[in-house]
């Protein structure tokens, strides 16, 4: 198989393409052959050395996500066969064009969806959807996503329309702004967001895919019982929340991460997610701006242009087009 991998931690002189032996598939895996995958600001995070590779994964071979046509079963899995198109999560080892993924954590992938849409959509649409979840987002809810024009923004925003929320986005620029907007999605900048809220009469739940000190501004705009959670700390690790504040609205602030979870708690995840996402999904209401496609072996640019400002949507890599 080609891969991405790293030979080690730091920038991308790090970062390579290379040939590889195919994974060796557990009892419950399946094999999933793509064209395309999906790159993630967590890929550069585990090149930097500050994002932990669980045990169960490659050490050397990121990526969070896979879709793709399956073509080989392991010894004990039976949800799906050979010529299946699935999309779904792996702890790692997605970034390459033949995958090794538990059975369990794949969504069937409906035949009228783009090839390119059954890269783009998985780890932003899972993510999205568990944390709405957390956040037990319900019809007439006023939902705030911050840091919209990412995939995981995008996929949020378009999962709480569809359950009756009222969804306002939050991106740094007004150009950003302008283009979440022609996606039918309400979004405002971080400078303009408290007045926003007020306007709203305040918010019943946040998104907060940046983190740092916006989760005091986040606070600071929620309704009575209102919640947030915090899925990313692209912006900083640290906030000074005011206890009392949060006390006297009697808020919640919660954190989540995926990766690090079980099987069990992933099979789980995704057997809710068929149930809820499955029609959405067949009737083409969830769809993902692909921002950006590079050759495989121009990885290091893919990860130079996600870590840069101003994209809307998801970035892929080519592994047809590897050079």
């Amino acid at each position: 198989m080609l891969a991405v991998t790293f030979s080690g931690t730091g920038g991308n002189e790090i970062v390579r393409l290379e040939e590889r032996p195919d994974p060796t598939l557990s009892d419950f895996e399946v094999l999933v052959e793509a064209r395309y995958a999906g790159v993630n600001p967590a890929d550069i995070l585990q090149r930097n050395g500050s994002y932990p590779v669980p045990a169960n994964a490659p050490a050397d071979i990121p990526g969070l996500e896979v879709g793709g046509k399956v073509i080989a079963c392991g010894r004990r899995a039976t949800r799906w066969r050979p010529g299946d198109r699935v999309m779904g999560l792996v702890s790692g080892g997605g970034l390459a064009d033949r995958v090794a993924a538990h059975e369990d954590h794949l969504l069937l992938a409906p035949a009228g969806l783009e090839e390119q849409q059954v890269a783009a959509l998985p780890e932003a649409l899972i993510t999205g959807y568990d944390a709405l979840t957390q956040l037990s987002c319900q019809m007439g809810d006023i939902v705030a996503i911050r840091g919209i024009n990412g995939g995981v923004g995008l996929a949020t925003a378009q999962i709480a329309k569809a359950l009756g929320a009222r969804v306002l986005g939050i991106g740094r620029s007004t150009a950003i702004v302008e283009r979440v907007r022609q996606l039918r999605i309400d979004a405002c900048t971080h400078e303009e967001f408290a007045e926003r809220a007020q306007d709203l009469g305040g918010l019943d739940a946040v998104v907060e895919l940046i983190g740092g000190e916006f989760v005091r501004d986040d606070l600071a705009a929620l309704r009575l019982l209102g919640r947030i959670v915090v899925v990313s700390v692209a912006g900083g690790p640290q906030c000074a929340v005011p206890l009392n504040v949060m006390m006297g609205k009697r808020a919640r602030i919660m954190g989540t991460v995926l990766r690090s979870r079980s099987d069990a708690e992933k099979s789980t995840l995704f057997a809710n997610a068929r149930k809820q996402l499955g029609g959405l999904l067949d009737t083409q209401q969830l769809a993902m701006p692909v921002d950006r496609v590079f050759p495989a072996a121009r990885v290091a640019d893919a990860f130079d242009h996600l870590a840069g400002p101003g994209k809307l949507g998801k970035v892929l890599l080519d592994f047809h087009n590897a050079s």
